[in-house]
């Protein structure tokens, strides 16, 4: 492995693990109260939400595809970073 893939190894895992160089997480205390829902009609059931989710609040469906626990889920909106297909949305569940 040469430096420059190091470097890219490096700066990805820090992103998907929420952390700045100092070891705070990134998203401000506002965000934490946010709700996510899955559109399953764009969900392929890739797994990238479920990997990403700190709070394993990512369950599977039945057909591979995702469902969020809202139980478990705080918040932090990492599966909709990582959602390539954007089938992770925010909601607000007073609606």
């Amino acid at each position: 492995m040469n430096r420059k893939e190091f470097l890219l190894k490096a700066a990805s895992f820090i992103i998907m693990s929420g952390l700045t160089a100092a070891g705070l997480s990134q998203e401000p205390d506002e965000k934490k109260n946010k709700k996510f829902t899955v559109i399953s009609k764009r969900c392929d059931g890739c797994g990238h939400c479920f990997r990403s989710c700190r709070d394993k609040a990512l369950l599977v469906a039945g057909d591979g595809k995702a469902i969020i626990d809202l139980d478990k889920c705080k918040g932090c909106g990492d599966c909709t970073r990582f959602c390539k297909r954007m089938a992770i949305v925010e909601f607000d569940p007073s609606k």
